[in-house]
């Protein structure tokens, strides 16, 4: 009996396992049609693209002969959602397995009837193309990543030459400056803030050596690759012309300054007419890199006698380079530059005004190459007031800050000279002459001539004007 039950189990537990094997291979692979195209659509909204193209492939394989009737209502009811498979694919990056669904939508291409059918073929050969332009980007995205690392190297170097700077290694800056720079113009171009900020520290080494014709050279030097542009396509706003002119005219403004310190001021007012126009284009009269080029001109005409021509250019440039961190050098000059010109035509409340705040400027806030000049302005405006103590007392400073090694000679020759002329306005003459003998030992070829021509004067008891 117990043998009997006991066979009588193994018999149904066989059939049970059998049963269930079946059914799990019959749920593992459909063999419906119309269960496998459902069940890829599905998939493929849910995200589940394998098993979306796994179903679709069984669909194809499943597919009725070509002699069947059957077949042509399976085509469109494949070749849609295979496309569809594939452009999903696509948009998720997963180039490879797209590909291999767009060529099983090609075998089955030319038998769809469907109105307005995409062309699988077509798809396919965009595909390839938005896969060539997917690696390019990963390519240049990979050598994106070496230009950074490159180019954060690059600001390390010219970080470790502002630091020999400011120590005042100012031969050693201009000597490692250049080579460096050789580096910046071939990886990143004159058309770049790396290069310019890099540029702007052997300019300030090489004046502060008192060689502006080197430094000067070295300016005019990038002007053929930055003004390659026309101005009719400035005007349009052609994107490269914008570019180069962005960089051009700060570079011409800068020019412009360096010609005027060396007298060769019918060069330097046509560098700051261009610098100016240009920079109108770009910013029109609120770009900074204008307010620089008035200011140029406006130096140029207070020359000329032009006083109050110079001082409306002045005036404009004034408010604009007070806004532009880089631009406070010149927004110091700018100033006192205002404040001389108002003392000229005799606007002495307006010049006592200015005066004034540049040298409370100068006295808080000191900084090299501008704080020693103002002083000694100050020092020669207060003078002509009749206030010999503040008058000595600015003198003394602007000397302190002359005897300096941190100055540049240009600063030193400038407070000098400025405090010669001062004491030959009032026929001290023999007071004169060291100041106008320091000034000349930092003055270049031109300023000597004209210090010269000073020196020269005085040991005669008169003024070059006289």
């Amino acid at each position: 009996m117990n043998k009997s039950f006991y066979s009588s189990f193994c018999a149904l537990c066989s059939l049970l396992i059998l049963s269930f094997a079946t059914g799990c291979g019959e749920t593992a692979k459909k063999d419906n049609f119309a269960e496998l195209i459902t069940d890829g659509a599905t998939a493929r909204s849910a995200g589940h693209e394998d098993r979306a193209a796994n179903s679709l492939k069984e669909a194809f394989e499943l597919l009725p002969p070509q002699s069947d009737p059957k077949r042509v209502a399976c085509v469109n009811k494949l070749y849609p959602e295979t496309l569809a498979l594939a452009s999903a694919l696509r948009q998720s990056g997963r180039f490879s397995l797209s590909k291999t669904m767009l060529d099983k939508a090609i075998e089955i291409e030319s038998e769809c009837t469907l109105p307005a059918k995409k062309s699988a073929t077509e798809l396919r050969a965009e595909t390839e193309k938005v896969g060539e332009m997917e690696l390019s980007i990963l390519k240049r995205a990979d050598k994106a990543k070496e230009l950074r690392h490159e180019l954060k190297q690059l600001k390390l170097t010219t970080r470790d030459l502002v630091k020999q700077f400011d120590s005042g290694d100012f031969e050693q800056v201009a000597r490692d400056g250049r080579a460096h720079l050789e580096v910046l113009r071939k990886t990143r171009g004159a058309a770049s803030n790396a290069y310019c900020d890099a540029r702007r520290l052997v300019i300030d080494s090489l004046l502060h050596q008192g060689n502006t014709e080197a430094a000067l050279k070295l300016l005019e030097d990038d002007v053929p690759e930055l003004n390659k542009f026309n101005d009719k396509d400035l005007a349009n706003a052609d994107e490269e012309a914008v570019e180069s002119a962005l960089f051009l005219s700060p570079l011409l403004a800068q020019i412009a300054d360096l010609q005027l310190s060396l007298g060769r001021n019918a060069e330097a007012e046509k560098s700051a007419a261009r610098s100016l126009q240009i920079a109108q284009v770009l910013g029109g009269k609120a770009n900074p890199d204008a307010a620089s080029s008035k200011l140029v001109l406006a130096t140029i005409l207070k020359e000329k006698g032009r006083d109050k021509e110079a001082l409306e250019l002045a005036r404009d440039a004034l408010p604009l380079l007070s806004k532009s961190k880089r631009q406070q050098a010149n927004r110091v000059r700018c100033l006192y530059t205002v404040a001389q010109l108002e003392d000229s035509l005799g606007q002495k409340r307006e010049a006592k005004r200015d005066f004034d705040k540049l040298i409370a400027e100068a006295e808080s806030h000191e900084q090299r190459g501008t704080s020693g000049i103002s002083l000694a302005i100050g020092a020669a405006f207060y003078r002509t007031l009749g206030d010999q103590q503040k008058y000595a007392n600015l003198k003394d400073k602007a000397i302190k800050i002359a005897q300096r090694k941190s100055e540049s000679p240009n600063s030193v020759r400038v407070i000098y000279e400025t405090l010669g002329d001062s004491s030959v306005r009032f026929s001290k003459f023999s007071e004169a002459l060291p100041y106008y003998e320091i000034a000349l030992k930092n003055a270049d070829r031109l300023q000597k001539e004209r210090l010269e021509k000073k020196i020269a004067a005085c040991k005669k008891n008169k003024s070059v004007a006289s």
